[in-house]
């Protein structure tokens, strides 16, 4: 930079700057506004909009969109206010957004949508400014040749930065790139670009001034190193320790050693046969390369596959992968065998079916019917713990209808609630009505006898969060769970929101909605160790940490994060998780002395390698007989119910047929019953209470 440009940035970063309130674009007729567009952290933000019926306002991070993650405060404009009313949007309803409840400093969007849904009137940007040692935050502090870097910078009056090779005497050299933080860049990704063109190999330092010059001491600062531009050279080295791998059980720990100088971002693991990955399976984890050895822990109860030899390690970047480095399993080391499977099942969550046939949810939902039709022909039904519908919609059923009835072979379907299918319309009971003529379902809970085996169903009479089981359910959940109940045969239980501190998507760092009353519901379940609890909701992926909870020592019991089949959710990148392209679910198998739960990725046909569960239990299953005429006696006493509609089997008897193909033990002919019809059912009407519609 010479010198004369560099005195005219000087003296263009000294003039003063005025800002001025924020209003929604257009004339004086805008329906939404802000009292200002620049808040320190803390400040009250008064919002005035103007609307009616169930027209509301939401507050969101810049950049997200209404209809993806909620907001994070939100009120109704002709309810919670008066249209006009200035209104602080600190003090108003809170969707629980843990990482934006105290509307830190940043970038956000206040949005004015209409009828209780999210179409978008009106919208005003707003910055809130971070504290001052805060204020100026890079993109990635690892960068490529030909790459520049970003930082966001905030300020309120002069402020400025510059970039310089780490170590140099900023003071008395130009910067190799400067820009003023206002009026354009106040909050906004911006590219720091040296006029020399791109940077080479090396460490770099960004500084943010508060006015012209270097005279004062930057407030803010950060660091950046650019790497060379190439794919990275294998791990070093790696090592596998299992401790229960003679059981066939894969938990333990792999650690990698990276080489010397690594350009890694991540580090990818797969199950290797012969030196390839193992087809038919996604990865088994992958990890960022934020150290130069890494410890990657592997679950517990996670199962080593038939024909596995090794775990393949590689580096990547976004040059691509370098070659495998293949780690092989301990000597002990034997493929977890189930044997001889009795019973299978699939479960899946939150399909969010939307009025669009072309949309991506609708379109998972035809993948996953023909990836169950062909991979478990024999299935003896799908379990959906809740959000059959985006928003609850009779046309959205009526899609959901349609693409069922489009494909073949489809299992018997079993749903229960979740918060999409009852939170908007015309009110609790009215949802519930429409749910219910196309769910075939006739209460708000209830259980099944499916081939033997007990199948509860349970959901909350309200959908504020976090939301409770109201207690008549509780004492019938009580009253069934001991239902003729086996400390060696499992008990099913499905429900559309979590316990907290459980599985994955269940911690109060992410964002939790769940069960208010889950530790009463969890003191339930340990009663009947043999419980193995379903729950969906958060949309976390199957490759999360704990996607497997098998008791705490306070808690036994054993739950499972569902996944989702209309999109996913993951923490890879930060806490409280991100939108990830997807469609994933369960998959249930019962043999005579085990049961595993099985991830699978409907969108790639795969099997999800970091998903493969052996559930701890004494199990002793055989495989069950229709009920004879003692059980059809006892459940003459229930209250009077629709028949079911699942379609009476020709013949229950157990016969050889080509069943689910399994990623456990991939060579056995496995028998199977699909035990659908053998179901009994004992149901209360729907308890009336406090119903009030969450967004």
């Amino acid at each position: 930079m010479n010198r004369i440009w560099k005195t005219a940035l000087l003296t263009a970063l000294a003039l003063p700057l005025t800002l001025s309130p924020c209003a929604a674009a257009g004339s004086g007729e805008a329906k939404l506004s802000t009292d200002k567009s620049v808040y320190s952290e803390g400040e009250d933000i008064l919002v005035t909009a103007y609307g009616e019926g169930k027209d509301w306002v939401g507050i969101y991070a810049k950049g997200e969109t209404p209809g993806g993650p909620a907001s994070i405060y939100w009120y109704y404009v002709d309810g919670d206010a008066e249209p006009g009313e200035a209104v602080n949007i600190r003090k108003q309803r809170s969707n629980n957004r843990p990482e934006y409840n105290s509307l830190p400093g940043g970038s956000y969007t206040v949005f004015l949508l209409l009828d209780d849904g999210y179409t978008v009137s009106e919208s005003v940007d707003i910055l809130i400014l971070p504290e001052v040692g805060k204020r100026l935050v890079p993109e990635s502090a690892r960068l490529y040749e030909g790459d520049f870097p970003s930082v966001t910078a905030y300020g309120a009056g002069d402020e400025w930065v510059g970039l310089w090779r780490w170590g140099e005497d900023y003071r008395n050299m130009d910067p190799l790139a400067a820009v003023r933080v206002l009026p354009d860049h106040n909050g906004v990704k911006t590219v720091l670009k040296p006029e020399s063109g791109s940077l080479p190999a090396g460490s770099y330092t960004a500084r943010l001034f508060p006015s012209a010059g270097t005279a004062e001491e930057a407030t803010a600062t950060a660091e950046f190193t650019v790497l060379e531009a190439k794919i990275p050279d294998p791990p070093a080295s790696g090592t596998y320790a299992a401790p229960r791998c003679a059981e066939g059980l894969a938990g333990g720990t792999v650690t990698v050693e990276l080489s010397p100088g690594s350009t890694a971002e991540e580090v990818i693991l797969w199950w290797g046969k012969n030196g390839a990955p193992l087809e038919g399976m996604t990865r088994l984890m992958r990890a960022h390369a934020n150290a130069e050895t890494l410890t990657l822990t592997l679950p517990e109860y996670l199962t080593i596959p038939e024909e596995a030899d090794a775990i393949l390690i590689s580096a990547r970047n976004r040059f691509g992968d370098s070659a495998l480095l293949s780690v092989p399993l301990p000597a002990d080391a034997v493929p977890y065998r189930p044997g001889e499977v009795l019973f299978r099942f699939q479960v899946t969550s939150d399909w969010h079916i939307t009025d669009d046939p072309r949309h991506d949810h609708n379109r998972h939902l035809g993948m996953m019917l023909d990836d169950i039709a062909e991979v478990c022909p024999d299935s003896a039904g799908i379990m959906v713990v809740g959000d059959v519908a985006d928003h609850g919609r009779k046309s959205e059923y009526a899609q959901a209808e349609k693409i069922i009835a489009d494909h073949n072979n489809v299992p018997p379907i079993h749903y229960v609630i979740g918060n999409h299918d009852v939170s908007f319309g015309d009110g609790f009971d009215r949802q519930m009505e429409i749910f219910n003529n196309f769910s075939g379902n006739d209460s708000l809970y209830f259980d099944r006898w499916i081939g033997g085996y007990h199948f509860l169903f349970i959901a909350a009479d309200t959908v504020n969060f976090p939301l409770p089981i109201p207690q008549y359910e509780m004492d019938w959940i009580a009253e069934k769970l001991a239902e003729d109940a086996s400390p060696d045969k499992p008990i099913f239980v499905f429900c559309h929101e979590s316990i907290l501190d459980t599985v994955a998507g269940s911690t109060a760092e992410e964002g939790w909605w769940g069960i208010s009353n889950g530790r009463e519901l969890a003191a339930l379940f340990s009663e009947y160790p043999q419980t193995i609890f379903f729950n969906g909701h958060s949309h976390w992926e199957l490759a999360s940490c704990n996607e497997m909870f098998a008791g705490d020592g306070k808690r036994d019991f054993r739950a499972f994060n569902t996944s989702a089949v209309g999109y996913l959710w993951t923490g890879y990148n930060i806490v409280p998780g991100e939108y990830l392209y997807g469609s994933e679910g369960l998959f249930v198998e019962i043999a005579e002395h085990s049961v595993t739960v099985r991830g699978r990725d409907f969108v790639n046909g795969e099997w999800t390698a970091s998903a493969q569960y052996m559930v701890p239990g004494n199990w002793n299953t055989v495989l069950p007989a229709a009920p004879d005429d003692g059980e059809e006696a006892k459940e003459a006493d229930a209250e009077p119910q629709t028949p079911p509609s699942d379609p009476a089997p020709e013949n229950t008897e157990a016969k050889p047929q080509s069943g689910c193909s399994s990623a456990l033990h991939t060579s056995a002919v496995l028998p199977a019953v699909c035990g659908s019809a053998l179901l009994a059912r004992r149901k209360k009407k729907a308890h009336p209470g406090n119903r009030r519609t969450f967004l």
